[in-house]
């Protein structure tokens, strides 16, 4: 067996060890920590859980959006294809009207900032700990041009014509954190924590397509899983992260919660394209907690 199947053999297993084994250490290093705290006062013995939402951006690492350029490289079924399919090509003769070619494909593969949405929810077992678990979705946005050479007789300049025509992409990603949160500051109003987590995402490639004289153009990705093809390849990867936080008081129930988090984590977006890389995102938390003045929950 070649060394780079191997590699991608035991990489998922590596990878979901590594998740179980962040899992196991956040629980321990929780039952621990709090096992001495919870001895000093009868009160702090009360957990108190919270819920509330997340709202924020997302920065994703940009090394998998090159999947979206439609070079044949990355699909046999990508611009050049769409280019030469016969059931197209009088619609494309009519519109270029001079031999044409594709001379360039995207510069950058990046994805743009997006927006993220979830649920947060957990304990809080005293004022220096907590444990948590974030579920949060965003989708990715892809949005280059791509250059088509146009031979027209009637250009004045030496060289044929030059035309840019946009490519776009569509990708879903769903993150799952479970982690800690351990106070660094704490005060009647305010508290800066930092936290750490293990990682589980989905994602999965939702459309690619490039457009010519306002009529779009699908470009098609495909995963032979199990012998089904797959039109919206995709996959699941683990890893995990650490950030930073602020909360604020807003009243006896309620806090507002600023915070950083940075990702390294691993991306299964179709069989040629996987990796591990880091990924950012900033947020406010809006969160709903149970006051100790409360007996029960």
């Amino acid at each position: 067996m070649p060394f780079y199947s191997i590699h991608y053999l035991f990489l998922p297993l590596m990878s979901r060890s590594f998740f179980n084994l962040l899992v196991c250490f956040i629980l321990f290093g929780f039952s621990s920590y709090a096992q001495d705290d919870w001895e000093d006062e009868e009160e702090e013995k009360k957990a108190h859980f919270f819920i509330g939402v997340n709202l924020g951006a997302y920065f994703a690492n940009d090394n998998t959006a090159i999947v979206y350029r439609g070079s044949p490289d990355v699909t046999p079924f990508g611009i050049d294809y769409i280019f030469n399919l016969a059931a197209y090509q009088q619609t494309f003769n009519d519109y270029f009207l001079y031999p044409y070619q594709i001379s360039e494909y995207p510069v950058e593969s990046v994805y743009r900032t997006s927006f993220e949405i979830g649920a947060h929810l957990g304990v809080q077992f005293n004022e220096d700990i907590s444990i948590y678990m974030d579920v949060n979705s965003t989708q990715l946005s892809y949005e280059q041009l791509f250059t088509v050479s146009i031979d027209d007789p009637f250009n004045q300049m030496i060289g044929p014509t030059f035309q840019q025509l946009p490519i776009f992409g569509k990708e879903t990603r769903f993150n799952l954190n479970l982690g800690t949160q351990l106070s660094l500051y704490d005060d009647e109003s305010a508290n800066i924590y930092f936290s750490f987590f293990g990682n589980m995402n989905a994602v999965r490639l939702e459309k690619n397509y490039i457009v010519v004289n306002n009529t779009n153009y699908a470009i098609f990705h495909t995963n032979d899983i199990g012998g089904n093809i797959n039109q919206k390849p995709g996959g699941v990867g683990f890893g995990g992260g650490s950030g930073l936080g602020l909360k604020l008081k807003l009243n006896e129930n309620l806090l507002a919660d600023l915070n950083y988090n940075l990702y390294y984590t691993e991306t299964n977006l179709t069989e040629s394209v996987q990796s591990y890389d880091f990924h950012h995102g900033i947020g406010l938390r809006i969160i709903w907690i149970r006051s100790k003045s409360e007996d029960d929950w």
